[in-house]
């Protein structure tokens, strides 16, 4: 006789049922393609395509969300040198896990495509890839259509897009009570952005930021007295001001033209020169890794745009939206890149050996790296 609450191979009779099928729930996953067009005696073809897309990116939705809050968790909970010493790989993992996820999320698009038009008419559901909003035409809309994807926005959210960072157009309306409390709780917590800034700070203020800062403001004014073109040097003098002048860039950053604090900005650019040293080559993977991330977003953003007029044409979706919507969020402004300032920084870079020229005082240089 078996032991009891065993079976007769010896294992908990609960494992039984634990098999390949059952443990992934199958059953409601592959159960899950109810197509409305079937519903309205219309059956399309292509809707089940339209629909298993939509489920996938869900899941692609809710697992970067599930990498990025344990990111954050790290970078509120910890100081910055032990993110530095001792949590700087797992966040690089976790982060690279999130750009490998949204390489898939662009190129799903391509499977969207293998949609004829016609055939998009034919069904009546249009979709937009990327802000999630579903365009149903209203003879097969319930009234109160959901007009995004509540999991995108809390990825946006989470990232650190702000309200007055979004369109004129951008609108959500949540579906029920607890989807409007996790969008109102995403908003009110720290974003990726906001830790990333005092990240950056406490990294400028605790690693000789002083002395990079100055050698960087001197190495600038020399380079400007030797430009001998006045227009030019001009030119030049009000680029890097826009860096070396703090109430410049306060002045942008209350325009929306910069996301970071001037201290952050300048601990990003000390890193960007230091990324040789030992101590801030994860720290500059980390930056370049924040810059992939936004870049990936926007590539979706871009591929979308095209889709959707390729297959919407000009017409505008049920909630409002379409391809003229969807492309002033990648081509009117810059608002939707969250680390717009990582992307901008390139703007204040001069060559290394201009920063430590070869013969260099070699004391002067041991100085700056203490």
């Amino acid at each position: 006789m078996a032991e009891k609450g065993k079976d007769n191979d010896g294992k908990p009779a609960e494992q039984r049922n634990l098999v390949y099928g059952n443990y992934l729930q199958l059953e409601k996953i592959l159960g899950a393609q109810a197509r409305e067009s079937e519903k309205h005696g219309r059956p399309a073809h292509d809707e089940h395509l339209f629909i298993v897309v939509h489920q996938a990116y869900e899941l692609w939705f809710k697992q970067m969300i599930w990498e990025l809050d344990s990111i954050t968790g790290i970078l509120e909970t910890r100081d910055y040198r032990e993110v530095r010493d001792n949590k700087m790989r797992l966040i690089l993992s976790r982060g690279d896990r999130i750009k490998e996820i949204l390489k898939v999320v662009v190129q799903q698009v391509s499977i969207v495509e293998t949609i004829e038009p016609l055939d998009f008419v034919d069904f009546r559901q249009i979709i937009n890839f990327f802000a999630y909003v579903l365009f149903t035409f209203r003879d097969w809309l319930f009234p109160a259509s959901g007009f995004e994807s509540l999991q995108f926005r809390l990825l946006e959210n989470k990232l650190g897009i702000r309200k007055e960072d979004r369109v004129k157009e951008y609108r959500f309306t949540p579906v029920n009570a607890d989807d409007a409390g996790k969008l109102s709780n995403s908003e009110k917590q720290k974003s990726l952005l906001q830790l990333v800034q005092t990240w950056l700070e406490n990294t400028f203020d605790n690693e000789a930021g002083g002395s990079f800062w100055t050698c960087y403001e001197d190495r600038i004014k020399q380079r400007l007295s030797g430009i001998k073109d006045e227009s030019k040097r001009r030119a030049t003098k009000e680029m890097f001001d826009n860096i070396l002048d703090e109430a410049k860039h306060d002045e942008l950053l209350n325009k929306g033209k910069r996301k970071l604090s001037h201290r952050a900005l300048k601990g990003a650019l000390m890193i960007t020169y230091k990324r040789d040293e030992l101590k801030f080559q994860e720290a500059y993977k980390f930056l370049r890794m924040l810059v992939d991330i936004d870049e990936l977003l926007y590539k979706w953003r871009w591929n979308h745009v095209m889709m959707v007029q390729r297959m919407l044409g000009d017409k505008p979706g049920t909630g409002g939206g379409g391809y003229k919507y969807l492309r002033s969020t990648v081509c009117d402004s810059d608002n939707y890149k969250v680390f717009l300032d990582l992307f901008n920084i390139a703007t204040f870079l001069i060559p290394t050996d201009v920063i430590y020229p070869p013969n260099i005082d070699a004391t002067y240089v041991k100085a700056l790296s203490a």
